[in-house]
């Protein structure tokens, strides 16, 4: 038996924004994921910055980068009760308070140096990324994530 709040994020997607190529509607396959359970969820995902650690360290610009896009989605889904594409990170500038605005836009601009374990993250950049970490108190519900 599957555990309905486990995948709900991929369960929701499929329903709200499958593609049927052949077959039924998704819509008929896949029951409705309540927005209650998607915010269940992601408020789970609170020990995302240690479990980043195991596994690298913000002596790399990129796992710095990570860090910021990553909570984007997820605080997308806290506010909305709908899954985000990887826009959110752009998306996040209209919604979060204007004080991440330089974070966000640095960590967009640098998206594309990709991976390079000798690139050390920007001056300040850790301490501003650790603090976004935690910013779930800090979204605004339902502002400007068009």
């Amino acid at each position: 038996m599957v555990d309905p709040q486990q995948h709900g994020d991929v369960r929701w997607t499929l329903r709200e924004r499958g593609v049927t190529l052949a077959g039924p509607d998704a819509r008929d396959l896949v029951c409705e994921v309540p927005a209650d359970a998607l915010r269940h969820r992601m408020s789970q995902l609170e020990s995302f910055l240690p479990d980043l650690f195991t596994w690298t360290s913000f002596d790399i610009a990129w796992a710095q980068r990570y860090a910021v896009t990553t909570p984007c989605p997820i605080l997308y889904t806290l506010d909305t009760g709908e899954v985000a594409s990887n826009r959110p990170p752009g998306m996040a500038k209209n919604a979060l308070d204007p004080g991440w605005h330089g974070l966000i836009q640095q960590v967009l601009d640098d998206r594309a140096l990709g991976w390079d374990p000798a690139d050390p993250p920007r001056p300040g950049g850790v301490e501003a990324t650790t603090r976004f970490a935690h910013t779930r108190k800090n979204t605004l519900p339902n502002r400007g994530w068009a």
